[in-house]
């Protein structure tokens, strides 16, 4: 039987200014979810972000596991694999009741249009 898989819309053509960030949390208790994920992301700008994951249980309190590598990292609008800022990455999380994915501007410019999908399964 094939599982279920949902997609959410993060964030939907967000401006990030230079050495800013956004964010965006999950309420994973609402999904039947087998602990599957993967974000795509679509980014518009001169400016250059990491993109990562914190958990939580309380939805207060987020962490990052140590040693847990960026969903993306350094991405740009000539990041992906046909060098036009579009790309998906699958991605393993802790078991918890909240997930949290962060936007992060490195200092390089400001992000004109940052758009993030999140399939769950």
């Amino acid at each position: 039987m094939a599982s279920h898989i949902s997609v959410h819309q993060l964030i939907n053509g967000a401006a990030i200014a230079q050495n800013n960030s956004d964010s965006e949390i999950v309420d994973l208790s609402r999904f039947n979810a087998e602990g599957f994920f993967s974000l795509q992301i679509e980014l518009v700008g001169a400016g250059q972000v990491d993109v990562t994951w914190s958990v939580s249980n309380d939805g207060e309190n987020f962490i990052t596991p140590t040693g847990t590598d960026p969903i993306f990292d350094d991405f740009d609008a000539t990041s992906g694999p046909n060098a036009d800022g579009i790309d998906i990455a699958s991605f393993d999380v802790l078991l918890a009741r909240y997930l949290k994915v962060t936007v992060t501007e490195n200092n390089v410019g400001a992000i004109t249009s940052c758009m993030l999908h999140l399939a769950i399964q």
